[in-house]
């Protein structure tokens, strides 16, 4: 496999870059692109059934596939296909996306390896790997990955850079103009969603910079451009938790708030929020009954709001069933007398599959389970001094674009 080469993200005059990676190896399908006369024949039929047909392809060959004829090209890079493209990978998959940084002393140098782990019946297992190092950057961090695209937050002379995996491409994100300075560890709650009605990725940035209350943007992906919002007081200096959770494109946080009481210490307590696009604002979910004061953790389990607790040697998975009703959290899993640190990452859809993180010897150690039977464990997870981040998601291919729409 040969060896990518690096990207400069202080390249000047550039709005989306092909970071250069290598193509993982084949899969176990084949995709062959069409003979002149096949070509002839798909560009004679309806567009409806082309994009039918040329929908249910990986990405893969879809970019081989634009290089057989004009008219698959345009129909391929259009808006309309990319969404319905995107529709159906969402509905459709049962990949595991793992995303490691690492740095190293000797280069100076940091770099991403992106594994995409395949558990349909097909591919059983497959894994593939793409390694981008990174020059002149100290620092990268995964934040948020919504609908094919990976939000990163970067040490340099911008914030935020947008990679699509699947296509290889990449994106700066400028600053807000209205911002004269940004402390790259005061944003690693912000995270990357999707305005469903907008039909564009959002980035929700969310600083804050030492005592001073909590700064709020909203980054419009179609429209390359920033949106200030107004915070009212309950979210001034509230914390929020860096771990973000995106449900059907809609980011959510565990948000920690104080509630003072005289001649006590302040009272701790969290809620799950997420951003409404619409309305610019914060909005509360419910919790299951009487978990409002332990510190939970969020999951996106096939497409539901999911959370975890961690209380009296035990774990409890809650789902809640219907999205926004209190009394719709349905507790699916209980692990109890754990002697060994153990929690859920992420889930995979349809499958049933998830990463947990496991203790073991004094070590963590990364495993597959399929519900409550464990699985692989994932060696390249293992304890190693050059990884400085880890982020797990459940993985859908996607021809997202990074470019804004022209009108």
């Amino acid at each position: 496999m040969a060896k990518p080469t690096g990207f400069d993200f202080l390249a000047e005059s550039h709005k989306e870059y092909d970071i250069g990676a290598t193509f993982p190896p084949q899969s176990k399908e084949l995709y062959v692109i069409p003979s002149k006369l096949e070509a002839n024949i798909m560009t004679e039929l309806p567009e409806e059934i082309c994009m039918e047909i040329l929908e249910r392809l990986p990405v893969k060959s879809l970019i081989r596939f634009k290089t057989v004829c004009k008219p698959w090209k345009y129909l391929i890079n259009s808006p309309d296909f990319m969404e319905r493209h995107a529709d159906r990978s969402a509905t459709n998959h049962s990949k595991l996306g793992i995303v490691l940084e690492k740095y190293s002393e000797a280069t100076h140098e940091c770099s991403l390896f992106f594994h995409e782990l395949n558990f349909n019946p097909i591919s059983l297992g497959e894994t593939t790997m793409i390694e981008q190092p990174i020059t002149r950057c100290k620092e990268v961090k995964p934040l948020s990955w919504c609908r094919g695209l990976l939000l990163l937050g970067v040490k340099c002379h911008h914030t935020f850079l947008l990679w699509n995996p699947s296509t290889r491409k990449c994106k700066e994100v400028r600053d807000p103009t209205y911002h004269c300075y940004f402390n790259h560890e005061a944003i690693s709650a912000s995270a990357l969603g999707y305005d469903f009605t907008f039909k564009s990725h959002k980035i929700v940035l969310i600083s804050k910079i030492d005592r001073n209350p909590n700064d709020i943007s909203v980054y419009n992906l179609k429209t390359n451009s920033w949106t200030s919002v107004e915070v009212d007081k309950d979210h001034e200096y509230a914390s929020f938790d860096s771990s973000t959770t995106v449900v059907n494109g809609i980011p959510h946080w565990l948000v920690c708030y104080s509630r003072f009481q005289v001649r006590k210490a302040d009272e701790i307590y969290y809620e799950i929020e997420y951003f409404n696009y619409d309305m610019n604002k914060f909005v509360v979910v419910p919790q299951p009954c009487g978990y409002d004061y332990d510190s939970p953790e969020l999951f996106d389990m096939e497409g539901r709001l999911c959370i975890g607790y961690h209380t009296c040697g035990k774990v409890e998975i809650w789902v809640m069933m219907k999205y926004g009703v209190k009394e719709s959290w349905s507790r699916q899993m209980i692990f109890g007398d754990i002697i060994i640190p153990w929690y859920p990452i992420c889930f995979a859809k349809d499958i049933g599959v998830s990463l947990v993180a496991e203790g073991k010897y004094g070590v963590r150690c990364y495993v597959i389970y399929n519900g409550k039977e464990r699985g692989t464990e994932l060696k390249f997870l293992a304890a190693d001094s050059k990884i400085r981040s880890k982020n797990a998601f459940a993985f859908v291919e996607s021809l997202i674009s990074l470019e804004p729409e022209r009108y």
